[in-house]
């Protein structure tokens, strides 16, 4: 049976493959902010029309993901990943060929189940059974890819749309992910190290292994979905990543604001895009922090660096862009592409890795519905005061919110890894 540390260990393609489909997937959906300019000009749609896409998407977003427990009752991870890439595919063409606001709305639908089946919630399962030993971290790795994603294919579907047109750069972008990212679910990605004949990284430090404690097999360990949802830890996690989701996605609103300061499109694009850069390195770095001291040091340091970055950002205000990027450090260590790290690690140390899968869902649903619902908030609360003063302050205080319920729960989880 091969280890971890063998040249034969299939652990690594799995991760390559993981870091691949969040790469183009989650990459990919995030484009649309650079097609937005060339479908209203060609098209004649308003901006508030195109706008609602965005809830069409996570709303369908939140569904896909609470489906996610009862999928994995039926199938693999791997078949539930083939399936949201597919999605995600049509996603794109649906959109290259929409000639009315229902079919860009079907379109949006299917880049939200494309979300739920294709990003984080079945990624996660797949790397949860592969790595036991420094799982944050690795774990990290995977989901920036989303983040070095999006800074590298956004401008080339930028170069696509001047060369071309943009409902030919979404047919080369769905054709494109549809090849690269199938072929990677296919060939690169097995559901679990058993599949291979082999242990997941770590399973040799587990209690129980072999040569252990016990001396018998590394067994999963981990509380039941019925002792999870009773416990009152599930429900302080579900309403603290709604919040995390909620106030995070003031992130969306970064360039209106710079350009409601002064700043030009085009430099607050750049800065975009190395923010995107700057929110992958962030990322990993804390899953390591994760691995090292814990989920505890995990949620206070993202919700406090989101909590300064916020405040220094509002204030710093059209600074010389090297001191946004300085105020724009801390602030993505936290905000919406950051803390998508956050359902998976808190979850494993909250209810264990055994009834991972039928667990997570509801998790990374929730996030994805407070993402959802921060657009109305923020978007209310900027045409009351006319200022992004209060959405940019209520949003830090939903955050800090978040982080005092994440820390009762973890401190209430009824998770108690084994010992024996």
């Amino acid at each position: 049976m091969a280890k971890a540390n063998d040249a034969k260990f299939s652990g690594w393609t799995v991760l390559a493959g993981c870091f691949i489909i969040m790469f183009f997937v989650q990459g990919g959906l995030q484009t649309f902010a650079v097609f937005l300019p060339s479908i209203m000009n060609d098209t004649g749609w308003t901006l508030s029309s195109i706008a609602l896409m965005s809830t069409v998407a996570t709303v369908a977003a939140f569904f896909a993901n609470m489906l996610i427990g009862t999928l994995l009752k039926k199938m693999e991870a791997k078949w539930i990943l083939f399936i949201g890439v597919a999605v995600c595919t049509a996603h794109f063409f649906m959109y290259s060929y929409a000639t009315s606001l229902l079919g860009l709305y079907v379109g949006a639908a299917c880049g939200g189940i494309s979300i739920g089946f294709g990003t984080v919630a079945p990624v996660s399962v797949v790397m949860n059974n592969w790595f036991i030993k420094k799982r944050a971290t690795y774990m990290s790795i995977v989901i920036a890819g989303s983040m070095f994603g999006g800074a590298i294919i956004m401008p080339i579907c930028g170069q696509l749309i001047h060369h071309f047109d943009w409902r030919v750069a979404y047919r080369i972008l769905g054709a494109s992910i549809g090849v690269i990212v199938l072929f990677s679910v296919i060939f690169l990605v097995a559901d679990s190290p058993q599949k291979k004949g082999q242990k997941a990284y770590g399973a040799d430090d587990e209690p129980g292994a072999a040569g252990g404690d016990s001396g018998g097999p590394a067994v999963a360990d981990g509380v039941t979905p019925v002792v999870a949802r009773s416990s009152a830890s599930f429900w302080l996690l579900l309403v603290g990543i709604l919040l995390v989701g909620c106030s995070t996605n003031i992130e969306n609103f970064l360039p209106a604001f710079w350009q409601s300061r002064g700043l030009t499109v085009s430099t607050s694009s750049s800065i975009m895009g190395i923010y995107a850069f700057i929110t992958g390195v962030c990322t990993i770095c804390l899953g390591r922090v994760s691995d090292k001291l814990g989920g505890l040091a995990y949620a206070f340091l993202t919700s406090g660096l989101f909590i300064i970055g916020t405040i220094s950002i509002f204030f710093i205000g059209a600074a010389a862009t090297p001191i946004i990027i300085m105020a724009v450090i801390p602030f993505a260590a936290g905000a919406k592409k950051t803390s998508t790290l956050t359902p998976p690690l808190v979850v494993a140390a909250s209810f264990g890795r055994k009834h991972y899968g039928a667990i997570i869902g509801y998790f990374t649903g929730m996030l994805q519905l407070g993402i959802a619902l921060s657009n109305p908030i923020i978007g209310e609360l900027y045409r009351s005061s006319g200022d992004y003063q209060l959405p940019f302050m209520v949003m830090a205080v939903f955050n800090a919110a978040a982080l005092v319920l994440i820390i009762f729960a973890l401190k209430l989880a009824p998770y108690k890894p084994s010992k024996q």
